[in-house]
């Protein structure tokens, strides 16, 4: 027994000494020093003008150890990569410097780069990423179609970098391949999520009709002309309107619907993969028939986008020849959507579809009512307003203001329409009006100085399917709020009379609180000058 706890005894004593040397061995190997926690303070995005402005970073970089750590640290390298076209990540901080400053030469778009910081004594890399956006000066913003004194074409733009942002471009180089367009009459776009298709901005002219460059607003030659690159058969016609119709679907418009000049209306319906294109003219009772009237160039559609609309898209025209409205309507079969169709008086009417000798001055369309349009009719030395929901094929009858007794609306020359509330505002000369249709309320909201004459009202709505959440999902929620409230600010175009340069041009943005029948100076956007005599401003919207 005594022998077996000596063997015991002695075996415990041995495991002491082969754990004790290398526990203190252990404890010299382990480094107690607390570990590093480094921060990058950094944007998380920046906007700079592709090969005219520089992407500057000033990292804000500092350890719980070391402090604020600084350019030339000995203990530190410093990285900044992109990813590039095939997904690898390229280095672009070749001098290893802290502080990046570097002309953006990246290409036009939104880059995803890659700033780190490693400490060289331990291995460890600290990292944050930056969305770098390289734009040019015609990437987004409002597009501003112009006449010259000699009524050439011009094309300016109050382009937008950032939210807050603004810069005027003046008089954009169109013509490089052909010849300068006179009689400038619209401007048209379609938005889609379809790559097939593309996105398309068309500048329409009494001459012609041409799709724009998506990036840099200019015309590569006769392939961009709409008639060549966009229709069927190409007919002798000068396409002058140009509209989506919408419908609750976030991938594209139901149709595009364009009028002539003379008087026809075409359309395209993007979801028939096997056309693609402008067919025959539709006003006509039977698909490819010879047009039997004539419409007014006017297209009234919602102004909401892919909600509270029906699965099909719905729009409104005038015939001017036999003074009726007429209407087309994405719920019936394919043969059927090539052609217009007489619109049916209902029974509760408060107006009649069939006009007797009236014309349309003007189809506003809104996002009122989820697609009040407001049709603005002459009839003799009478005016009316119509108000009809193009939000399904029913063509509801929402309001109807007869023989309308407000200052100067017999002579008013332009036309616009509220969202949120059911005002409508007109001008003329430099004065602006601005009409509550409920109320009745009807107040000069805004006098310009004397000499300049009103060219344009509009509010300019986003076209995008997706709605304003596709547009605004990669921003903060401040610059979304301000982002929207832009499309609920009048856009007041003049002109200065006396000026016979050709650059009297001016835009003027105002806010109209509830109920619209006030408008404040100073909208988000402020007040812009030196434009052509304009004609149409429509908004161009950027993929986010």
């Amino acid at each position: 027994m005594k022998r077996l706890k000596s063997i015991i005894t002695s075996a415990l004593m041995l495991l002491a000494l082969a754990v004790t040397p290398s526990c203190t061995d252990d404890k010299g190997n382990y480094d107690y020093e607390p570990k590093a926690e480094v921060t990058i303070k950094l944007p998380e995005s920046i906007t700079v003008l592709a090969n005219a402005e520089y992407i500057d970073l000033k990292p804000e970089i500092v350890s719980s150890i070391d402090g604020e750590i600084k350019d030339g640290d000995p203990n530190y390298e410093f990285s900044f990569k992109y990813k590039d076209s095939n997904g690898t990540w390229q280095e672009l901080n070749k001098e290893g410097k802290k502080d990046i400053y570097m002309l953006a030469t990246l290409g036009i778009g939104k880059h995803v780069c890659w700033y780190s910081v490693t400490d060289k004594r331990t291995g460890v890399r600290y990292s944050a990423l930056v969305d770098v956006k390289i734009v040019v000066s015609t990437s987004e913003g409002w597009m501003i179609l112009c006449n010259t004194p000699d009524e050439t074409v011009r094309l300016d733009m109050i382009s937008s970098l950032t939210i807050d942002r603004l810069m005027p471009v003046y008089d954009i180089n169109l013509f490089t391949d052909i010849k300068p367009l006179h009689h400038a009459r619209s401007l048209g776009t379609f938005y889609n999520a379809r790559g097939t298709i593309g996105d398309k901005i068309v500048l329409m002219s009494e001459d012609n009709a041409y799709l724009l460059n998506n990036t840099y607003l200019t015309i590569g030659g006769d392939a961009y002309e709409l008639k060549t690159s966009h229709f069927v058969s190409v007919p002798d016609d000068h396409v002058v309107a140009f509209r989506t119709v919408p419908c609750n679907n976030f991938i594209t418009a139901d149709a595009v619907i364009a009028v002539s000049l003379e008087g026809n209306a075409f359309v395209w319906n993007p979801w028939d993969t096997g056309g693609g294109a402008f067919e025959e003219p539709i006003n006509t009772s039977e698909r490819a028939k010879e047009p039997e009237y004539r419409v007014a160039p006017f297209i009234g559609t919602s102004a909401t986008r892919s909600t509270a609309l029906a699965g099909y898209g719905v729009a409104l025209l005038f015939d001017i020849d036999n003074h009726r409205f007429v209407g087309w309507d994405g719920d019936r079969i394919a043969a059927l959507k090539q052609t217009l169709y007489p619109i049916t008086d209902p029974s509760d009417k408060l107006f009649s579809f069939n006009t007797g000798n009236m014309d349309v001055l003007a189809m506003v369309g809104t996002q009122f009512s989820n697609g009040a349009v407001y049709c603005f009719m002459q009839d003799g030395s009478k005016r009316h307003i119509y108000s009809v929901n193009v939000a399904d094929k029913t063509f509801k009858q929402e309001g109807c203001w007869n023989n309308v007794n407000k200052p100067d609306f017999d002579k008013a020359t332009t036309f616009a329409a509220h969202s949120q509330y059911q005002t409508v505002y007109y001008a003329y000369q430099n004065k602006v009006y601005a009409y509550n249709l409920g109320s009745g309320v009807c107040n000069l909201a805004l006098t310009l100085p004397a000499g300049e004459e009103v060219t344009l009202l509009k509010f300019c709505t986003y076209d995008n399917p997706g709605g304003l959440g596709t547009l605004t999902k990669k921003m903060d929620e401040d610059t979304a709020n301000k982002f929207i409230a832009r499309q609920y600010e009048l856009v007041v175009a003049s002109y200065d009379t006396a000026n016979s340069e050709g650059n009297g041009g001016k835009v003027r943005f105002y806010k109209t609180p509830s109920p619209g029948t006030t408008l404040v100076a100073e909208g988000s956007c402020g007040e812009f000058e030196g434009f052509g005599r304009i004609k149409d401003i429509v908004y161009k919207e950027v993929r986010p």
